[in-house]
């Protein structure tokens, strides 16, 4: 019978959900320095996220549409 391993997972994937977090919001704040142009897609593939998981978390997300908003719609390359 395998070892009961649900509890070393889901802390495994806690602190995967925390490090995702924690690099997107130094990214963010790296833009907002910056004034660098926003985008979803420019955030995730910087922080190697998917955009489904930052549409999925609302303060990342507004974070993302009001830097987006404050410095227009167009999106550039992240380079910093």
């Amino acid at each position: 019978m395998p070892a009961e391993n649900s509890g070393h997972l889901a802390a495994s994937a806690r602190r995967r959900h925390e490090l995702a977090r924690s690099k997107t919001i130094r990214t963010l704040r790296k833009l907002d320095k910056s004034g660098a142009p926003a985008s979803f897609e420019a955030v995730a593939r910087h922080v190697g996220v998917t955009r489904v998981f930052l549409y999925t978390q609302p303060d990342l997300r507004a974070e993302i549409e009001m830097l987006r908003d404050a410095t227009g719609r167009a999106p550039a390359p992240l380079s910093f």
